[in-house]
């Protein structure tokens, strides 16, 4: 499995390509492209590299990740999943955009509900559905147990968690999710967060400073 991430929109969001080499089958995580060159960089890396585009995948429903969603599902004409207690930010997602000064037309709304368990096939390989809340209600990571690669949206970050502070979030639910399901992995996961840089589940462990006493 190869992935190619692309740092977007006004919210420096990360926004990833995940594909298998050998069936080209691939996905796209949280496509939140806002600006045209955003799209087009995304779309012309896809054409280059003969990926096929079978889902877009929301870790969750905060405006900087659903952004490109219009975008990508009109393009690739491809299923929007995405964990149904986040819908309510899907519905709201404009009136959201306009509080940040943003035009930002109607999101579609998913096509698929995914929740804990849920399998994703992409070609040979695998992403398993977890449900995280404490983000937002219906937070979820992708993990590729094989290739021990998390995507884990705004849940944790290289030496931070997620904000708690914005609709149904809470922190002590935020600390549960990580500890009772993202920590039950081995410390050599890279977890790919929703903002900033690439992380392991060892580093964050031993020095993320919202973990370490808890």
């Amino acid at each position: 499995m190869k992935r190619k991430c692309f740092t977007v929109n006004p919210f420096e969001m990360n926004s990833y390509v995940y594909w298998d080499e050998l069936s080209g089958e691939g996905v796209i995580i949280d496509p939140g492209a806002y600006y045209d060159e955003e799209k087009d960089e995304i779309y012309d890396f896809i054409q280059a590299s003969g990926i096929v585009i079978k889902y877009i995948l929301n870790t969750h429903g905060h405006i900087d990740h659903i952004m490109g969603n219009l975008w990508a599902k009109d393009i690739f004409d491809v299923p929007v999943l995405m964990h149904h207690e986040d819908l309510p930010l899907v519905q709201s997602a404009s009136d959201q955009a306009k509080m940040f000064g943003l035009n930002f037309p109607e999101p579609p709304k998913p096509d698929e509900y995914i929740d804990e368990g849920i399998i994703i096939t992409i070609g040979k390989e695998q992403l398993k559905v977890i449900h995280t809340p404490g983000h937002s209600p219906g937070s979820v990571c992708f993990v590729d147990e094989n290739n021990k690669i998390i995507f884990g949206g705004d849940l944790l970050f290289r030496g931070s968690v997620g904000r708690t502070d914005l609709w149904k979030g809470d922190f002590e639910t935020l600390i549960l999710s990580i500890q009772e399901k993202i920590f039950t992995y081995e410390d050599n996961y890279v977890i790919c967060p929703g903002h900033m840089e690439e992380t392991t589940i060892g580093r964050e462990r031993k020095t993320n400073p919202f973990l370490i006493s808890n």
